[in-house]
């Protein structure tokens, strides 16, 4: 589960650094930046792309030490989720047939 959980974390920084690097200059030409002086600007903007840049090589070395074995479990689990909704969907209904049967009894 931590394994799942850092791969998702993973996934998650690499769309937020997508963002930021391809809107951010847009949203602020656009908004603009207003009673902010230009280097106290730059100055957020460099402490926002180091932030950035400090959680991306933390995800990147989570993702590095996640083993093939964990891959492995991760994949066939997903395989397994069809199996369970199905699993799940027929108790529902051998429930439902139950309860259904009793109340016309």
């Amino acid at each position: 589960m931590k394994h799942l959980r850092n791969f998702i974390a993973v996934i998650v920084l690499i769309g937020v650094i997508y963002f930021v690097t391809n809107y951010v200059g847009d949203i602020q030409k656009q908004v603009g930046v207003k009673g902010a002086s230009t280097s106290r600007a730059q100055e957020i903007a460099g402490n926002i792309t180091h932030d950035v840049g400090t959680q991306v090589d933390s995800a990147k070395n989570q993702a590095m030490h996640i083993s093939f074995s964990d891959v492995m479990n991760y994949i066939s689990r997903f395989k397994r989720v069809p199996q369970d909704a199905t699993a799940i969907k027929n108790y529902v209904n051998q429930e439902v047939s139950s309860f259904s049967a009793k109340k016309k009894r």
